[in-house]
């Protein structure tokens, strides 16, 4: 059935939310930060408008899959802060989100085409969506963690937050070297297991396989990570005689 123009953005959310489902699969951990940030904020949004305006038109003889979808939110909201916490859901979280997006596509939006009104529909008033602006103010995102991310042709670039004594766990890349950029407030960078003190503005290359962490200082540390994005995942032909 052709979607009914009310609902063609939160559609245009589904589909970029099943390409964030896709990245999590295949790249696990790596493509968390992306997803965090895309979670706080379109995915967000995106559920406070089916909840508060959408899912009311079904309220008083609610399907079993209405009660299955607002479940689902529920669960999604909690993998993501267990995600945002370290935990290493990105599967499950992946799985969750397709099978939700499939059931409120197939089954809740046909049903609401079948039983809502156009005025009912129409009145629903979402804004259709429009790509993010080129610009992003580093010092606006307020929060702890990743705050901010973005992902082109040929880069990956993120902006994190900590609070005090705050940081992430030593990490790694084995692929790219990475370009940190401090923004804001400062703290220890240890670098191969040496200390070094950054404040902002700051900048320090660590070159690829280089363990590395952040320790906020007492006012807390906003930076930048930028590398070079990682080629996606291939299906290549085998090798004669392999």
């Amino acid at each position: 059935m052709k979607r009914h123009a009310a609902l063609v953005p939160l559609s245009h959310d589904h589909h970029h939310a099943l390409v964030q489902a896709r990245r999590l699969r295949a790249h696990g951990s790596a493509a968390a930060t992306e997803f965090l940030r895309f979670f706080a904020t379109e995915t967000t949004r995106h559920f406070r408008e089916e909840e508060e305006l959408v899912f009311p038109l079904l309220y008083g003889d609610e399907p079993e899959s209405l009660r299955e979808i607002l479940l689902q939110h529920h669960r999604l909201r909690a993998l993501a802060h267990r995600l945002r916490s370290g935990e290493d859901v990105t599967g499950e979280l992946a799985d969750l989100l397709d099978a939700h997006i499939r059931l409120e596509e197939r089954e809740l939006f046909e049903l609401l085409q079948r039983t809502a009104s156009d005025e009912q529909l129409l009145r629903l008033g979402l804004a259709p969506r429009e790509p993010a602006p080129p610009l992003v103010d580093l010092a606006a995102a307020v929060g702890r963690g990743p705050l901010w991310g973005t992902a082109v042709a040929d880069l990956n670039a993120t902006l994190l937050a900590w609070d005090a004594g705050e940081g992430p766990a030593e990490q790694a890349n084995a692929e790219r070297d990475v370009l940190l950029v401090v923004v804001g407030g400062g703290g220890t960078l240890e670098l191969d297991g040496a200390p070094h003190v950054v404040r902002a503005p700051a900048a320090v290359v660590v070159e690829r396989s280089t363990p590395w962490r952040l320790v906020a200082a007492a006012d807390g540390i906003r930076y930048l990570t930028v590398h070079r994005r990682r080629e996606p995942l291939q299906i290549r032909r085998a090798r004669a005689g392999g």
